[in-house]
């Protein structure tokens, strides 16, 4: 198995840098107006870690789990199930917790690193997506049919 580079544990720890703030930070920047969606904000953040949970043991299951950007040796490339609909579902689920997160916080703090959190997963993803198209010949067909993070109700193709 390939040795972790710096670049693969920087991505790592951003991301759980931006999860560790979103569920600890005090809410800061008080928005009144959401108070009342509170307990839809926790039904939503129970969702996307469902998504998260099913995704992942997906790619467990295909031997393909890594928490690095970097595809493991000897791992598949998976199409089916959640990964049928988008690329990134690990990910999509994280991005729904995190939309959850704001709500339930009714805090402009948590809005905002929700919007840190897109861009990082975007960036992330599309560091992904290059060591992928690499490894798997599949990869760019697979991409340009498949949404990254949300389903589309437009076929890309």
């Amino acid at each position: 198995m390939k040795s972790a580079t710096l670049k693969d544990l920087s991505w790592v720890i951003v991301q759980l840098v931006l999860l560790a703030a979103l569920l600890l930070m005090p809410a800061f920047g008080h928005v009144p107006f959401l108070v009342p969606l509170r307990p839809l904000g926790l039904l939503v953040c129970i969702a996307g870690l469902s998504v998260s949970g099913v995704a992942t043991w997906q790619l467990q299951a295909g031997r393909s789990l890594t928490p690095l950007p970097s595809p493991r040796a000897g791992a598949a490339l998976l199409t089916s199930g959640l990964y049928r609909r988008v690329r990134h579902p690990v990910y999509s689920g994280l991005l729904v917790w995190a939309f959850g997160m704001a709500i339930s916080a009714a805090s402009l703090l948590h809005f905002v690193l929700f919007g840190l959190l897109w861009a990082f997963f975007h960036a992330k993803a599309a560091h992904e997506e290059k060591l992928l198209a690499q490894k798997y010949s599949g990869y760019p067909e697979y991409a340009s049919r498949t949404p990254r993070f949300f389903p589309s109700l437009i076929p890309l193709k």
